[in-house]
């Protein structure tokens, strides 16, 4: 298509499905560029779709819902009867490079919060609730190292998920869309807890454990 190449199994699912992809992608891509008010790229988005885990496990080392490849500018996902990884989220890991490479909790925070509900289609401020109640969260300070975010638990993802995505909404929609671009610029996984904790007093004068306070009452 204009922004995309696919490949698949001519007699997998995503061959009877082929154009609806094509047309949810398409306007994914629109909605993620307006939102981040950056460039098109010079290159389309390369999707490999896989009928089930096994075969995508086989085939590029991991049976997950979907990932996407920096360097290679594409996305491997799952596309069967029961999951369809597919929609804003992997696109916006690409799409937002320009604003560069920030720490997990935020990029994962963003591509949510672009999606706009959890991959099962609940609110995540619902999910986000649930897991206060389990008190499932530590302190959000803590996924200011990029390494935490990689190490939470695969059952509870979709839990951290959320929180991800609702603390960005929350970011957003509270001190502006402005704001939360320098901090996701200045932000970086290579940097220190500390150093990417400033980056929240810079920019919004506050200290992350503030902007958590506030977050998790308005939750």
């Amino acid at each position: 298509s204009e922004h995309y190449q696919f490949f698949y199994f001519l007699d997998s699912i995503v061959a009877r499905d082929i154009a609806q992809i094509i047309e949810i992608q398409e306007s994914a891509f629109k909605k993620i560029l307006t939102f981040l008010q950056v460039e098109a790229p010079d290159r389309r988005i390369t999707y490999y779709l896989y009928p089930d885990e096994v075969i995508k496990t086989a085939l590029m080392g991991d049976g997950w819902y979907a990932q996407s490849i920096y360097d290679e500018f594409c996305i491997h996902a799952l596309y069967t009867d029961k999951i369809k990884a597919i929609g804003p989220h992997e696109d916006t890991h690409l799409l937002s490079l320009p604003w560069g490479l920030s720490i997990g909790f935020l990029q994962e925070g963003l591509a949510e919060y672009m999606v706009g509900n959890a991959w099962d289609g609940k609110p995540h401020h619902e999910y986000v609730r649930e897991g206060i109640k389990k008190k499932m969260y530590p302190k959000l300070a803590t996924f200011m190292r990029h390494e935490a975010w990689l190490e939470t638990n695969d059952e509870q993802a979709i839990y951290f998920y959320s929180l991800a995505a609702t603390f960005v909404a929350f970011l957003i929609s509270t001190y502006g869309k402005q704001k939360f671009e320098q901090l996701y610029k200045q932000t970086g996984r290579k940097q220190s807890v500390e150093q990417n904790s400033s980056v929240f007093s810079e920019v919004y004068g506050k200290e992350i454990a503030l902007l958590e306070y506030e977050f998790f009452e308005q939750v």
